[in-house]
This record gives C-alpha cells, structure tokens and sequence, in this order.
C-alpha cells in the first residue's frame, strides 16, 4: 500500500512538471514503444528511459495520429467500438493500448465538417474547367465533384484562399479593381479565381444535405435585403435545424417582427415569421421549404445557421442503377454504376464470390473513389472486402485493395454518402480450379484407423475434394 501511494505522488509531481512519456523505455527487463498495462490495471509509462520509479498514467497526450483500428484509419478520437465512449490507439496500428479520450476531443460528424468546396479542374459535358464558369449559367458556378453529376454552386468569396500570391505579391483580402474585386483560390494564383463583388442572396439548393447561412455569417447581415432560399423536397421530406439565430428584434410595444424578420413557408404556406434571438424550432416538410430573409436600413446582426437534410427525394440527374448480387463465370469484370464517368450518392451495394471448389483471385483494374476525409479514414465512400465474415479492410481515395486469392466466399461492399463522387472502379475475378493429377490409393479395409476392417467408407470420404 505505501508502495502504491509513493507511485501515486510520484505521478502526481510528475504531472505538476509537465513531465512526459520516454519511449521506448525499459521496465523488468522489457522494452515498451508505447504505453503499458503490465504490472498494473491502468495504462501507463515510465518518464525515464529505464524505469526509475518515474511514471504517470497515460492519457490522450499519448494518443497516435493517424491510427489503424479494425482496416479504418482515424485522425481524431473513435467512438464506441466497445472499447470506450471515445478513445484513441497508442500505435500506429491498434495493439490493445488505448486510452479515453477527454471532453476536449469530441467527435465530430465527419458530414458537418466536410468541405463544400469547388473541385478543381473538374468535367462538364465533356469539357474540363480549371476555375469557376459561366458556362450555361448567368452566374459563376463550379462542380463539387472531379466530374459534374448534379452537386454544384455558385462561386463567391467564399471560396478565396488568404494568403494568396499573385505576380510575387501576398494578399490578405480580394484585389481591388473596377469591377469589384478578386481573390485567388490557390495559395499561389493558377489562374483560378473568382469575383468578390457581391453576390444576390437567395437560391435554389441542389444538394441533399448541408449547412446554409446567412449573408455575412458570423458577421453582420446587409441591410436591405429581400431574398428567399428554396430547399426542393423532390418527393421526400425536408428536415431543417436552426442552430444558432440572432436579428434585429422586433418593436417591443407590438412584439412584432416589422424590422428584420425571417419567414418560412412551405410549399405556399407561411409557417410564422421570426427575428431577435427566438428562432423557429425543427422543421420538417414534405413540401418545398423557402427561408425568406427580409432586412430594413438600420441595425443589423450576425443572422443564422441552420443544418438541413432532405431524405428520400428523387436523386438529381440520372436515376440509380441496380447494382449488387451473385456473380457467376468462372472469370469476369464488374464496374461501379456510371464508370468511368462517375458513380452516384447514397449507394449501398454488395456482389458476392462464393465456389467451395475453387480458389477465387480478386483484382481491381481501376480505383478512384472520393479521398478520406478529414476527420476518419474511409468514413465517406468507399469499398469493403469481406472474406468468409471477416472484413479483410476498407479502401477508399486511390488505394485500391490489393489483388488477392481467396478460398472462400468473397463479398465486395460498395458504399457512398450523400455527396462528392469519383471515377469508380472496375474489379476482375478469375477462379483458379486446381489442376488434374492422380487420385491417391484407396485405403485398405486392413487400414482402417480402428482395424475392424469396416473403414472404407470413411476412407472414401476422407480423399473427396
């Protein structure tokens, strides 16, 4: 017990230094890389090279970034997994030591963050754009995929990168000149750029799910504004959040909302109008649903944001194929829908290998599925591999899986989120038959592993393929 309260202060003074782990460090003649539970309940490690009574604990200061844990890289805390609420690997590759991780490391929804981003240089009816377009368009527009399938939207400054260098100079903010500015969308300028003038609020949102904001957001709105934004519901439902909402408030002898309002409809009927800091609470539609923001000449705020989903709507573009099922041959090809143009969202798909007589080789001719994201490794679109029931990984971006000989069933999942897609892929089976030789000698009714003489059947049975 005075041992163990000795190591405790230790810990705690070592704590207090802001003393850290020494890896690798020895301890009872053991070499440790990481952090470790030997000779204890708790994960820990030495603060000298070779253990002198000198530890502490191990907490998320010890966490690997990247890490690999069950084929899936992770560059933040997991979640569940049935090891913690939130964790995180001590090696590169998960070997048993983890750690909780604190409230300051929370998860975050990989789709809240992903970027919305333009993709450059990206393709549109078979033409490639290295910067934002008028093409068919009164407005600049780009595509949010390497090839255009419908995820698009306007250009703005938005997008600028800051700092940015053009003709050997740096720029804080967009380059003045008579038709109001421009700003890079490289680092360094490439001859993609797009305007800073200001922008006409309100649109038609072509997306599935995402965040939408007011002018300015999380600065002031402008004054004299009457624009509406419209979510399609395209035949399914629209769910909206408002997560934060501050305008100008209303007059307070009427408690009306007559200087700076939102109003929402759906379809053609108004759900309410609202202003000051009480914003409209979850809304979900089947209809249509427009925000409409209206602002007079005077005070102004920083507006709002709200999250949006629109679930079972018509895809836009062309319609999903069928993809999926058992393959038959004993040799063939298969591609994700639309390659090699591009595959689509919201496809969740499996084609199956199985002949218990033959060895089956998988391999991927092709692969070019959206890059993982910036949160977990894989987490968006991507392609899982299970032998048996045992996922041998999971591949995504331009890793394709290796080719491989399996002697079982062999299952291919293909699986994409909401937006953002690539080229796709193709993969090739061949099944390897073993080749003819002798069959071998029966064994004897003499031979029999028990000698009664009655093993023939047994013996048969042991020799078929």
């Amino acid at each position: 017990m005075a041992q163990l309260f000795f190591f405790a202060v230790l810990a705690l003074v070592a704590s207090a230094r802001g003393q850290d782990c020494v890896f690798p460090f020895t301890y009872g003649g053991n070499t440790y890389y990481s952090c470790t539970s030997a000779s204890s309940t708790g994960v820990w490690c030495s603060l000298d090279a070779v253990y002198d009574g000198n530890w502490r604990w191990c907490d998320e200061r010890e966490c690997t970034f990247p890490f690999i844990y069950n084929g899936q890289t992770f560059t933040t805390c997991a979640a569940g997994s049935g090891l913690a609420s939130n964790w995180c690997s001590l090696d590169a590759v998960y070997d048993g030591n983890y750690v909780s991780c604190s409230d300051s490391h929370v998860i975050v929804d990989p789709l809240d963050d992903k970027p919305e981003a333009c993709h450059f240089p990206f393709e549109y009816q078979g033409n490639t754009y290295s910067t934002c377009t008028l093409e068919a368009s009164s407005e600049l527009w780009c595509s949010l995929d390497a090839v255009y399938d419908g995820n698009w939207k306007y250009c703005g400054e938005e997008d600028c990168v800051f700092p940015f260098t053009y003709n050997g100079e740096s720029y804080d903010e967009c380059i003045e000149d008579i038709d109001g500015g421009w700003c890079s969308l490289d680092h360094v300028y490439q001859g993609n750029g797009v305007s800073c003038a200001e922008k006409p609020c309100g649109e038609t949102i072509n997306k599935d799910h995402g965040v939408l904001t007011s002018p300015n957001y999380p600065n002031n709105y402008d004054h004299d504004m009457d624009c509406t934004t419209t979510i399609p519901a395209r035949g399914g439902t629209v769910y909206i959040e408002f997560q934060d909402f501050v305008l100008e408030g209303g007059a307070s002898t009427f408690g009306s909302c007559e200087f700076d309002y939102v109003e929402i409809f759906a379809g053609e009927r108004s759900l309410g109008t609202w202003c000051g800091s009480y914003g409209p609470g979850n809304i979900t539609s089947n209809q249509d649903v427009s925000i409409k923001m209206f602002t007079d000449g005077s005070i102004a705020d920083k507006g709002w944001r709200l999250k949006y989903t629109v679930e079972g709507a018509t895809p836009f573009g062309p319609g999903l194929e069928e993809c999926g099922g058992l393959l038959h041959g004993q040799h063939g090809h298969m591609e994700s829908p639309g390659f090699p143009v591009a595959y689509h969202d919201d496809i969740d798909c499996t084609w199956t290998l199985e002949d218990k007589h033959s060895d089956v080789m998988l391999e991927f001719s092709d692969f070019h599925l959206e890059k993982p994201g910036q949160y977990q490794g894989c987490s968006y679109d991507f392609v899982e591999i299970y032998h048996g029931l045992e996922r041998v990984g999971r591949f995504c971006g331009n890793a394709a899986p290796p080719t491989t000989t399996y002697s079982e069933k062999v299952s291919i999942r293909f699986k994409t989120d909401q937006h953002t897609v690539g080229r796709g892929f193709r993969f090739n089976w061949t099944y390897l038959h073993p080749e003819t030789t002798p069959a071998p000698p029966m064994m004897s009714t003499t031979d029999a592993p028990d000698g009664s003489g009655e093993g023939s059947g047994a013996a048969e049975d042991a020799f078929i393929f």
